[in-house]
C-alpha cells in the first residue's frame, strides 16, 4: 500500500494541482485536458490525484472559483476609488470588470463549447452552489456600490443581464473587429451605466 501523503505533502500537492492545472486549462481547455496530464505536471500518480480530487471537473471547479475570488477582490476595491461623479465611478468599475475578464483567461471558459461538458460532469448541486456564489456577489457589490456613494438603483437581476450584455461585446471582438467593437462598447458602457444610475428612463429588462 503506498505510504499516505504528510498534512505538509497534502498542501504542497493541493496548491500545485491548482496552479498547474490553472496553466493547461487555460492554454488546452477543459476537454482537452486528461487527469494523467494533471497528475504528472502536479508530479503525483494518476491514482493519487483521486486522492484530491474526483474528477478533472471538480480541481476546474475550484480553479474557476480561485480566479473569481481575485476578480471580485479586485473590483470591490475599485468601488471605494475617487472620482469626479458617481457615474464616472461606476463607469470605471465596470470598464475594469470587463477588461479584468478578458485578462483571466480561465473565466472565458464559460463563454465556450467545453462549459458544456462541464455542466453534464459536474453534480447538479455543485453548480447550483456555484450559481449561488454569483448571485451573492452581484447583491454585495451593488450594496457596496450603494455605500460607497454610488446609488444603482435596478435589481441584481436586471444587473446581472446588463453585464452579460457587455460581456457578450467582449467575447466576440474578433467578430466585431477592434475599431468597431471599441466604439459600440463605449457607447453600451455608457448607456448601462447612466441605467444603473437611473439617468436614463427605465424600461423592463427581461428575466428570464
Amino acid at each position: 500500500m503506498p505510504k499516505p501523503f504528510s498534512e505538509h505533502e497534502r498542501q504542497i500537492i493541493q496548491q500545485n494541482l491548482l496552479d498547474k492545472g490553472y496553466d493547461l486549462f487555460c492554454a488546452h481547455g477543459l476537454t482537452k485536458v486528461s487527469v494523467a496530464e494533471l497528475a504528472q505536471a502536479a508530479a503525483i500518480s494518476k491514482g493519487a490525484f483521486y486522492q484530491f480530487y474526483d474528477s478533472k471537473e471538480a480541481l476546474f471547479m475550484d480553479i474557476v472559483e480561485e480566479a473569481e475570488k481575485r476578480y471580485r477582490l479586485e473590483l470591490f476595491q475599485l468601488i471605494d476609488q475617487p472620482g469626479p461623479s458617481m457615474h464616472a465611478r461606476l463607469h470605471a468599475v465596470l470598464e475594469r470588470a470587463m477588461s479584468l475578464w478578458h485578462e483571466i483567461p480561465i473565466l472565458q471558459f464559460f463563454a465556450s463549447d467545453d462549459y458544456n461538458l462541464l455542466v453534464r460532469r459536474m453534480p447538479p448541486d455543485r453548480l447550483q452552489e456555484h450559481m449561488g456564489s454569483d448571485q451573492v456577489f452581484l447583491e454585495q457589490f451593488i450594496d457596496s456600490c450603494r455605500s460607497a456613494g454610488i446609488p444603482i438603483k435596478i435589481s441584481a437581476d436586471a444587473f446581472r443581464n446588463l453585464l452579460y450584455a457587455l460581456l457578450l461585446l467582449v467575447m466576440h471582438c474578433d467578430d466585431f473587429g477592434e475599431g468597431l467593437l471599441n466604439g459600440t462598447f463605449d457607447i453600451m458602457l455608457k448607456l448601462v451605466t447612466a441605467y444603473c444610475l437611473g439617468e436614463v428612463p427605465s424600461v423592463p429588462i427581461i428575466i428570464d
